[in-house]
């Protein structure tokens, strides 16, 4: 097989490529300087030491059986066909996802700095997993990229799991993860066998569940956002909610839902209470008789995907509901029936005589549930 043996040390401190069909370092030092590409072909073979401050693109197999220095560089997956990674339980500080193929890891693998997924799908063998350290990012994540097996994030605060499987997109968000130097786990697995439920759940979905595997450390807990995908057990985005069970012989229970966004073909859903046992899930609720509604009362239509829309939760339990806005000064610039959340919403517009967008200001608003109960009132903002 043609290939490119290193025998001596290498620098390559120029911007240049290095290109053969394999390249392997037999037992020397070689070293990527910055602004330096290191271009294969096929695959790399490292039995030395590799140094890399700059940018390494392999189209093949990544073999590293000895000493990986990942300085500030980055390594960069191109093939659009299954690559093969054995990284030697060992580190990247940068890691870059390219070319649309699987990308199969045998072996764990640890992220300093940077994990991008543009186009291409990370595929755990053998229950290896993937180790976010404290402070590092990850960037991207579609139904064309993700990571199919255990993710691993270390530390506090909010965390990001770009899980999926089968050409589905299927993120986790852990939004405050509350514990002492936690190292949390997460692992998407379908179908989900656990239909039982108890308490206000009505129902889950069986297509998946998520786990949840502190590994060192203590975990108290985290609001938790699940995605709704093609979930067409709920009659509206409205009644979903995330679920969670001690064990898969336990009947999940709700967390409730704080926020919904999307629809039930693509959404996502945020826990009211915190998440802190071991199973996840989608469920679906009911509102109990007289059942409050939560009105989100800040409007901001930028087409930032945070409050763009007056969200009213729990409002498709009342079918036959009536909204209308008001200026402060007693003007009917809105009225719809059958407000939803979705299509029939305020975004900042009135439908009222001439429609328009509305200046910022206070308005006041009248909810009619419908069915014969108090109406609900009260003040929104509307900042453009």
């Amino acid at each position: 097989m043609k290939g490119f043996f290193l025998n001596i040390i290498a620098l390559f401190c120029l911007v240049w490529h290095v290109q053969s069909q394999n390249i392997y370092n037999n037992s020397s030092i070689l070293y990527v300087g910055s602004n330096t590409v290191l271009s294969a072909p096929d695959s790399v073979v490292n039995n030395g030491i590799l140094i890399n401050n700059g940018d390494i693109q392999v189209a093949g197999i990544w073999q590293n059986n000895s000493t990986y220095e990942p300085g500030l560089g980055q390594l960069t997956l191109t093939s659009n066909q299954p690559q093969v990674i054995n990284h030697n339980d060992q580190s990247f500080t940068r890691l870059t996802i390219e070319g649309g193929g699987e990308k199969i890891f045998g072996a764990d693998i640890y992220i300093e700095n940077e994990l991008v997924l543009n186009n291409g799908v990370l595929v755990s063998s053998n229950r290896s997993k993937i180790t976010i350290e404290d402070g590092a990012t990850i960037m991207g994540g579609s139904d064309e990229s993700y990571i199919d097996g255990p993710l691993y994030q270390i530390g506090n605060g909010e965390k990001y799991f770009p899980l999926g499987s089968g050409s589905t997109f299927l993120p986790v968000r852990l939004l405050n993860v509350q514990g002492t130097s936690p190292t949390l786990g997460i692992l998407l697995t379908t179908p989900n066998t656990n239909l039982n439920v108890q308490g206000l759940l009505t129902a889950v979905t069986n297509q998946q569940y998520w786990q949840l595997d502190v590994l060192t450390g203590t975990f108290d807990g985290s609001v938790m956002q699940l995605p709704v995908r093609d979930e067409f057990f709920l009659e509206s985005i409205d009644q979903a909610v995330v679920a969670q069970t001690s064990s898969l012989d336990v009947p999940f229970e709700s967390l409730g839902s704080s926020e919904t966004t999307g629809t039930v073909t693509s959404g996502f859903v945020t826990s009211e209470a915190i998440a802190n046992k071991t199973f996840f899930t989608i469920g679906s609720s009911t509102a109990e008789t007289g059942s409050e509604l939560h009105i989100f009362n800040a409007v901001s239509p930028n087409e930032d995907g945070i409050n763009d829309v007056f969200k009213i939760q729990n409002i498709s339990f009342y079918p036959n509901n009536r909204v209308t806005i008001y200026t402060r000064w007693g003007s009917k610039v809105f009225e719809i029936t059958g407000y939803d959340n979705n299509v029939k919403v305020f975004g900042g517009f009135s439908n009222v005589g001439n429609q328009q967008k509305l200046p910022e200001g206070t308005y006041y608003y009248v909810i009619e549930k419908g069915d014969g109960s108090e109406n609900v009132n009260g003040f929104l903002e509307l900042r453009n």
